[in-house]
């Protein structure tokens, strides 16, 4: 007698198929939820499984469609069961109990597939994780720039060392770590040989430069590209796929700097950057334009050129100058994370930049905006401010040379580069003298 005729323990006189009948179709809803639910957990659990969710994309929408009749059946089940005292081995008992118990499995999965590419909260539901992790798959990152999208920063792979001056921040970290890792390699060598009896000898130095040729190929392999937008940072690896953050989801403390090289940001996307070639000055640019209120205002694709910015003494005191046509703006040098903190108005880790490269990124702004940033920073940065009326420029000689402004007994003095001569030759021209 098959398992569907016997007659049930539930109600005397009632089959199995007469109880599932008089759930009105829920236990064939059942049959096929654990069926799919199965055939995804089986997905999700394989090595390819991004491939896999990609050749079949009705998988889960289906699955995430009939969740509501899903769990509608689950509580119907479980509810007749507890009224009417069914026994534990009533097969759609035991079908609603391993559904939810595989349903369970599977949200796990889920959330730990997902938790890889971005931050997953806790609570997350099966659904949901799965719609997210669909959605990520489906729409991978693009290091093509997107129509209307504005290149705000560019680094090249690692392999361009003439992207960068000699001894940057980026080459004296991985010089850094390369010397600890030979130098422990030959302390430890040196100590076998004293200690280690010569037939183990030939063994142990295979395994030393193993170590070494994994610890430095680590290094190089995590290097890669690096693109800041006005809408996303991207990062492309020297292997694997790209990914990005938008800005816009990037919580407060979804950003950090590591040993002055790595890059880590979590957001829509959870992404780790190594080996970042100017590494502070990138991570410099993503504090600002993540937030107000540099956030999104690179769309317009236009960089004020109305002011010049450049290396500046006022009487001993070393910083930077932002020359505009109303006047200038002294801030000292070693006060940037006072400058920072005064444009964003929140507190910074950063280290290894200065004043001039928060001005030059402020430069995205408005010309008004512009200037009420640079006044906060010198309030912050107890620095100095002079309007045209009240200074006279002295000229001589050319700019790139020597700029020198005279304003109530204090002179300062200075010089642009290249780039920015036209502009300060321009601003310059209207100065009293």
């Amino acid at each position: 007698m098959s398992e569907r005729s016997r007659p049930s323990a539930v109600l005397p006189g009632l089959t199995v198929a007469d109880v599932e009948r008089q759930l009105e179709g829920r236990a064939e809803v059942l049959a096929a939820a654990r069926r799919s639910h199965a055939e995804l957990r089986k997905v999700l659990s394989g090595p390819r499984w991004r491939r896999a969710l990609l050749r079949r994309p009705e998988r889960v929408p289906a699955l995430v469609a009939e969740a509501r009749s899903v769990e509608e059946a689950l509580e119907r089940v479980q509810r007749r069961a507890e009224l009417e005292a069914w026994p534990d081995d009533t097969p759609v008992l035991r079908e609603a109990r391993e559904l939810a118990a595989l349903r369970e499995r599977l949200r796990r999965l889920a959330r730990r597939r997902l938790n890889v590419l971005t931050v997953v909260p806790e609570d997350v539901s099966l659904e949901e994780s799965l719609t997210r992790l669909d959605a990520l798959v489906r729409q991978p990152a693009r290091w093509a720039l997107k129509p209307g999208e504005v290149l705000v920063f560019e680094n090249d792979s690692w392999l361009r060392s003439d992207l960068a001056p000699p001894f940057t921040v980026w080459k004296q970290e991985l010089t850094r770590r390369l010397v600890l890792t030979v130098g422990t390699v030959l302390a430890l060598t040196f100590l076998l040989f004293l200690f280690v009896p010569r037939s183990m000898e030939s063994w142990l130095m295979g395994f030393l430069v193993t170590f070494v040729l994994a610890t430095m190929g680590s290094q190089l392999l995590s290097a890669g590209r690096i693109r800041l937008t006005s809408e996303r940072l991207i990062w492309a690896p020297m292997f694997g796929e790209p990914r990005e953050v938008r800005w816009g989801t990037i919580p407060p403390d979804g950003f950090r700097l590591e040993h002055s090289l790595d890059l880590r940001l979590e957001g829509d996307w959870r992404l780790h950057a190594g080996a970042v070639q100017r590494a502070p000055e990138v991570a410099l640019l993503v504090e600002l334009h993540r937030q107000a209120p540099l956030r999104g205002a690179a769309r317009a694709g236009v960089r004020l050129d109305t002011v010049a910015v450049f290396p500046a003494k006022l009487g001993n005191r070393k910083g930077f100058c932002v020359l505009g046509p109303q006047g200038l703006s002294f801030i000292p040098e070693g006060k940037a994370p006072q400058a920072l903190r005064a444009v964003t108005g929140r507190p910074t880790a950063l280290r290894n930049f200065e004043s001039d490269q928060v001005l030059d990124a402020l430069r995205w702004l408005p010309e008004a905006e512009f200037d009420a940033c640079v006044m906060r920073m010198v309030e912050a940065t107890g620095g100095a401010a002079w309007a045209r009326a009240n200074a006279r420029y002295v000229p001589g000689a050319p700019v790139w040379k020597k700029i020198r402004i005279e304003h109530a007994g204090l002179t300062l003095t200075g010089h642009v580069q290249w780039a920015q001569q036209d502009a300060a030759e321009r601003i310059l021209r209207e100065w009293p003298r």
